[in-house]
């Protein structure tokens, strides 16, 4: 069974990423200049009907943001192991939702800020981890079809989630994954991220081109190329003036697998990457001041699943410095 989050504030609100297309200019075409990403499949088996989950508001809104990354879930076979690791960098409370303890959430105060899943062991000597990003759109089983007839691959058919919505889990035409989700009471409204919460996510692609194709098809999405990352091909996909995730390069010689990867912020990256090593993680990309003036890192927590580590500002117009 598959299990989903819900970024939540006050009301099941959930963190926005930065607003505006130009926010994210100075990172994309840095962030990945030499690394090499620790990948792993992923699948989803319908074992029935899922759990009802807490509504994404409540009060329901009916307003939605197509396009919008709104969920993550973290799926792993060592779930001990995750709540301590996240817990301890970001800080993260853990609060199980089964007896179980086979699915649970991460809060930060009254904050939901990830969900994690039991992923059953693949017989493999490593713990198994991966993030999932979940994008809202209308009709997810048309959605679901329409990525089959593009090359995608469905790992977990549309379904109706009590409370919740509609939602499914799959592969683009490169093997990437991500979820779909229709919420029934409405996506959660855009707000400034705090240390500790979701900032930003990209697609990590071996053809940009392609992948934006592939998006932009479904999503509807704008597409600009990135400024200031030099001879790089990295794009961004906005929706309605916002930027909602960013498509970089992976060289055509890398060994790394086509992914997504989210952006948490942090306080002090330098910190947040010793931390990361001190509880068993692997630094994939340690900060450096020609990327991002050394406010970015990522890391791979202790079953090998990726994360990036970002220190952000926001000044008075939203636009970071």
């Amino acid at each position: 069974m598959i299990y989903l989050y819900v970024c939540t504030r006050d009301a099941y609100a959930a963190p926005s990423f930065p607003p505006r297309r130009h926010d994210m200019r100075h990172i994309f075409g840095l962030a990945f200049l030499a690394l090499t990403l620790w990948c792993t499949g992923v699948s989803a088996e319908n074992n029935g009907a899922l759990s009802p989950l807490p509504p994404l508001n409540d009060p329901a809104t009916g307003e939605h943001l197509p396009g919008k990354v709104i969920f993550a879930d973290y799926f792993t076979s060592d779930i001990d192991t995750a709540r301590r690791f996240y817990g301890q960098l970001f800080g993260w409370e853990w609060r199980a939702m089964t007896g179980d303890n086979s699915y649970g959430m991460f809060y930060q105060g009254d904050l939901a800020v990830a969900g994690v899943a039991l992923r059953e062991e693949t017989g493999d000597s490593r713990a198994y981890g991966r993030w999932i990003y979940y994008i809202s759109t209308a009709q997810v089983a048309e959605k679901v079809a329409e990525i089959s007839g593009r090359g995608g691959r469905v790992l977990l058919e549309a379904q109706e989630v009590a409370g919740r919505g509609t939602m499914a889990v799959v592969a683009d035409a490169e093997e990437a994954p991500f979820g779909l989700l229709e919420s029934s009471s409405g996506d959660p409204a855009d707000y400034r991220s705090e240390p500790g919460q979701w900032l930003w996510v990209s697609l990590y692609s071996h053809d940009v081109e392609k992948a934006s194709h592939f998006y932009r098809s479904l999503f509807g999405y704008d597409v600009s190329q990135a400024e200031d990352v030099g001879d790089n091909l990295d794009l961004i996909l906005s929706k309605g003036g916002y930027a909602r995730a960013g498509i970089g390069h992976l060289p055509a010689d890398s060994p790394s697998h086509p992914t997504w990867l989210g952006y948490v912020r942090v306080a002090d990256v330098g910190a947040s990457v010793a931390k990361a090593l001190e509880l068993g993680g692997d630094v994939l990309m340690a900060p450096a001041p020609e990327i991002f003036d050394g406010k970015l890192a990522v890391v791979s927590d202790p079953a090998g699943a990726t994360i990036a580590l970002i220190h952000w500002n926001y000044d008075d117009t939203g636009v970071a410095p």
